[in-house]
């Protein structure tokens, strides 16, 4: 019994992780999150800080009412705010059908090519360690930095699209690797070619019809309209 703790300690102790294959992977798949880190906005609060695409940070302030420095969405009307709903919905989809389908499953597929098994899943436990700890640290920071967060079930929509997108994104970095991966070693590049309209419309594709709907549901439920803290004198 000792000595089998005592080699699983070692083993530990002395493990190698493949360093620069491992990030590499993270860059290839965080590229576009950074391009969005150099490229936004700066907005507070942060509402959804994974998805890459959109900047959507000054939608929400805005429809929200909590854009205090530039003060735009105060002055909105029913029908701005109808019309900014909408446009939050479609941008909300997109970000979330490129960062929780699209980004995964082209990073698992590229990183076949290269990486092997055990790489992989250093790669995979990197990642997602990473992206819990910048959860934590983003949904403590929202709470204290947004009003709406205060309002009916605001937080727990923004909770549950971040464990959907975490789980996604699991599960198409594995899906994808493990696919590439292994007709890669039996049918070779030739193989992957023809089979990759079959897999791509089985999987990626009722992956993006499931995560549109989702998210559509998720979001329209986020953006409720009595969410939206009312203007002194508005009593409708």
């Amino acid at each position: 019994m000792m000595s089998s703790f005592s080699g699983l300690m070692t083993e530990i102790w002395t493990y190698k992780i493949s360093l620069v294959p491992v990030l590499s992977t993270y860059l290839l798949f965080d590229l576009p999150a950074i391009i969005r880190k150099i490229t936004r906005v700066a907005y507070v609060p942060i509402y959804f800080i994974f998805f890459p695409l959109g900047h959507s940070d000054r939608l929400y302030a805005q429809y929200f009412n909590e854009d205090d420095f530039y003060g735009v969405g105060a002055s909105m009307g029913k029908e701005e705010k109808l019309r900014l709903r909408h446009r939050i919905q479609i941008t909300a989809i997109f970000s979330m059908l490129f960062a929780a389908v699209i980004a995964p499953w082209l990073c698992g597929f590229v990183s076949a090519f290269y990486l092997l098994p055990n790489q992989f899943n250093e790669f995979l436990w990197l990642l997602i360690f990473l992206k819990l700890i910048i959860l934590v640290w983003v949904l403590n920071r929202l709470r204290g930095d947004s009003r709406v967060m205060a309002i009916g079930n605001s937080f727990y929509y923004v909770l549950a699209l971040y464990a959907g997108y975490l789980f996604l994104v699991w599960r198409g970095l594995t899906k994808a690797y493990e696919w590439t991966h292994t007709n890669l070693q039996s049918k070779g590049i030739l193989g992957i070619a023809a089979g990759l309209l079959d897999y791509a419309y089985v999987d990626f594709f009722l992956n993006i019809v499931v995560v549109s709907a989702v998210t559509w549901g998720i979001i329209t439920r986020f953006t409720d309209p009595s969410h939206i803290p009312r203007k002194e004198g508005d009593n409708g």
